[in-house]
């Protein structure tokens, strides 16, 4: 297998996976460089790398740089400079120049919906339309079943022991492109207990805020920390005034959105308003 395949192969198998990866490829090169245009490099989030782009302190500038562009979600084009008079910015003494441009590979988000009720089947259906890959578990095989869940990509039945409220492992592994909704009615708690230990983008619970801090309460009693008990969003979902199980969906679909989007879920009008509010400011 050729490098260029190596490299490829290594992005493609980690957004499979559900990771994060940066894709960094020389497009420009010149001059003197280490290596010419179409050289390329996997970065991953925690500074890991397949294949090379020149090596010394030209890799070591461009793995910052892509570890910025994975926290920030953007991809960038970036010029490193080979000067041979010691500026501080300079990459090596080659003379030349290379720009590279840091791609930022999101892989597709999954959506784990835990608990297969009413509002489960327009959340499942609304979530395929926008691309997720949806995981659908519950414990009843009459629920989570493919007649109720047809564009699911997996639905899942788990064991539960209401007596001792013991829940059987996801089927399915939680990674930071996940997004959670928990919806059970009966198995919250520990569902809830399993998801943060782990990374998820997002968790939402359906529920009232009172139920939300009871179970919190026992979250915390079961040494659930703080920081991961405060990433849950309950009552899920955006006021819209939702009522329907389709109309909290859309509530929920809106939030999450926004969420990985980094979005204020504000009405665009309200920035309007402030964009001429702004523009006659002085005048």
């Amino acid at each position: 297998m050729s490098e260029f395949e190596d490299v490829m192969e290594a992005a493609l198998q980690a957004v499979r996976g559900g990771e994060r990866v940066a894709l960094a490829t020389v497009v420009r090169a010149r001059g003197s460089t280490p290596r010419h245009s179409g050289a390329r490099m996997a970065i991953w989030p925690d500074g890991r790398t397949v294949g090379t782009i020149g090596g010394a302190t030209l890799e070591q500038r461009v793995i910052e740089d892509a570890r910025v562009a994975l926290a920030e979600n953007r991809s960038r084009l970036a010029n490193y400079v080979f000067s041979t008079h010691g500026e501080e910015d300079s990459v090596g003494l080659c003379g030349g120049s290379v720009d590279v441009y840091i791609e930022s590979l999101e892989p597709d988000a999954t959506l784990l919906i835990v608990g297969a009720g009413h509002i489960a089947q327009p959340l499942a259906a609304m979530a395929a339309a926008l691309d997720m890959r949806v995981v659908v578990v519950d414990d009843r095989a009459e629920y989570a079943n493919r007649d109720r869940f047809p564009g699911a990509a997996e639905v899942h039945v788990v064991a539960y022991d209401a007596k001792t409220e013991t829940l059987a492992p996801m089927p399915v592994p939680i990674t930071p492109s996940t997004c959670v909704v928990v919806a059970t009615w009966g198995w919250d708690q520990p569902a809830l207990a399993q998801i943060l230990t782990a990374q998820p983008a997002y968790v939402g619970l359906v529920s009232s805020k009172t139920k939300w801090r009871v179970i919190a309460d026992r979250l915390r009693q079961q040494g659930v920390e703080e920081q991961a008990i405060a990433r849950v969003r309950a009552p899920t979902g955006l006021d819209l005034g939702a009522e329907t199980p389709a109309e909290i969906a859309v509530a929920i679909l809106a939030e999450l959105l926004a969420a990985r989007r980094g979005a204020t879920g504000r009405p665009l009008t309200d920035a309007k308003r402030r964009q001429a509010t702004a523009g006659t400011t002085g005048v």
